[in-house]
């Protein structure tokens, strides 16, 4: 300990004493003290131990050594970019952020290990994909996808004739932002669009316009907060109604199918999740947009959703999103108004009607998967909804063919346009002035199966819709209203790459129309995919 305390104070006074311009030099020798001289001093009494004795000759400094490299400014300034595996395998985000994550990527059909930048604990993850489709259809009754459009009939010039289009507009780009967390609580919020804006369709605009130009629009755009209490989100997002996109089929044929629920809306929700080593339950209670906004109230939906953890399989929601999770089944309830204005021109009165459904869902695997192996991975997935007044939460299905019936006037022969306050579909007026909510009832089911030996590289997938309504029937032209519609899907999709997809699908739609005629269309549809 002595001799560490001289070596320090000796080097201390060569800091001090020596020039900083010549401290790489030794310093000059300097000669003995004589002995009894003031620097000398004096000797030990005899029987006496000797006495420790101050250096007289300052030591050199230690030798010259290069700089060392200049740290990493990033680092030092807390950044990374990475994926979010990687910063969760090193410590940088915490499992409960990770797990937020998932969340927020699969449930909407997004790429689930985006790449991530981090700045002092600040997140913001970049995803997407590009996207190119190639279609041909044996009638003109489709664009890109053809979901819920009415097929047309043979014998007509539409219906005898096919189409065939390329398009990128499915392409997406998104950003989710997530904060450091402070009090228990994470915010976070997300972005996503894509390339589906209100741009005019032929005959209204020009094929050049939609599909060489399209027009963004909003998919997603939310926030959330996460307590330890309870989740809230706030923004548009998918659906609770039928637990959002949690539950969609796999399948290159674009989602909101025949017989499969597909919808964003804007929505304050609250959520719980109750975990334990077996099962995970989930209940969440939203009110979400007005379906009619002259209805003065907002739409309201409920529901609870159970997770069997120990139960997994592998699922890939639409191709955009495949992931390890576990078997569930949800239950949930849709309560929507609608005040509906009286049957005249000049309407002064109106009418409550009622409507929503109850939908239950389910990803049941048969031959598990877990994250180190999708070996023979087999899993279904299914979907059934009953509801009136529902048609918005099924892609393209409008009107169905549906029209309300014409005014009786005073003068006899002649009758007037009843002007709704509603979107087309949602009800009808009969010829005795009756109003009804259109009534729907669809069901969905899919299978996948993922083949040893690959990884989960290759998929193959096969899917059966189905949807009907008991009412559409009364109001209109009978020739033009559906009465029914399946469809039917098959397919496989493969990675080249681990940013890379291939799907091929090929899909049948039959349509029959309330005056038993039918129609059919089928589809074939090859999917390109750069994930990012």
């Amino acid at each position: 300990m002595k001799a560490l305390v001289r070596l320090t104070l000796s080097t201390l006074f060569a800091l001090l004493v020596i020039p900083r311009e010549t401290s790489a030099q030794p310093a000059p020798p300097q000669p003995a003290p004589a002995p009894g001289s003031a620097d000398q001093p004096p000797a030990p009494a005899a029987g006496q131990p000797a006495q420790p004795q101050p250096d007289n000759i300052v030591p050199p400094p230690p030798p010259a050594t290069p700089n060392p490299a200049p740290a990493d400014p990033a680092k030092a300034r807390g950044v990374e970019w990475a994926s979010l595996n990687l910063l969760r395998a090193k410590g940088i985000i915490s499992e409960a952020e990770y797990a937020s994550a998932m969340k927020d990527l699969g449930g909407i059909g997004a790429p689930t290990d985006p790449t991530t930048f981090v700045v002092s604990r600040f997140k913001v993850s970049l995803f997407g994909f590009a996207q190119a489709d190639f279609e041909w259809n044996s009638t003109e009754s489709c664009q890109e996808f053809c979901s819920n459009f009415a097929i047309q009939k043979s014998g007509t010039y539409r219906g005898d004739h096919s189409r065939m289009v390329f398009s990128p507009r499915d392409s997406r780009f998104g950003v989710r932002f997530a904060a450091p967390e402070e009090h228990g609580i994470r915010a976070s919020g997300l972005l996503e669009t894509d390339f589906f804006g209100s741009t005019p369709a032929p005959p209204a605009g020009t094929e050049q316009g939609v599909w060489s130009n399209p027009v963004l629009r909003i998919r997603h755009a939310y926030f959330k907060l996460e307590t330890p209490v309870v989740d809230v989100l706030v923004g548009q997002t998918g659906n609770l109604f039928g637990w959002a996109s949690n539950y969609l089929i796999t399948g290159a044929q674009e989602p909101g199918l025949p017989g499969q629920m597909y919808q964003r809306t804007s929505q304050l929700k609250v959520s719980k999740l109750i975990k334990t080593d077996a099962i995970t339950t989930e209940i969440a209670v939203a009110a979400e947009r007005p379906v009619q906004m002259d209805s003065g109230r907002p739409e309201g939906v409920a529901g609870v959703r159970l997770q069997f953890n120990r139960w997994t399989g592998y699922h890939t929601l639409y191709l955009s999103t495949s992931l390890v999770q576990p078997a569930s089944i949800a239950v949930t309830g849709d309560l929507r108004g609608f005040r509906i204005s009286e049957f005249s021109t000049t309407p002064r009165d109106g009418h409550w009607k009622v409507g929503g459904g109850v939908a239950i869902d389910a990803f049941l695997p048969i031959i598990p998967a877990t994250k180190t192996s999708r070996e023979n991975a087999l899993s279904i997935s299914g979907e059934l909804v009953i509801g009136a007044g529902t048609q918005d939460m099924y892609t393209a299905l409008g009107a169905a063919g549906t029209t309300n019936a014409p005014i009786p006037t005073a003068t006899p022969g002649m009758t007037a346009t009843y002007a709704p306050n509603f979107d087309p579909g949602f009800a009808a007026y009969d010829m005795n002035g009756n109003l009804e909510l259109i009534k729907w009832t669809s069901y969905m089911v899919g299978a996948e199966y993922y083949p040893a030996g690959i990884d989960g590289r290759l998929g193959t997938f096969a899917n059966y819709g189905h949807m009907q309504s008991s009412n559409a029937k009364k109001f209109g032209d009978k020739t033009k209203i559906r009465d029914h519609e399946d469809f039917f899907g098959v397919g496989a999709f493969f990675d080249p790459t681990k940013q890379t997809r291939v799907g091929l699908d090929f899909g049948l739609y039959n349509d029959r129309y309330a005056d038993n005629s039918k129609a059919r269309n089928y589809s074939v549809l090859s999917s390109m995919w750069l994930f990012f």
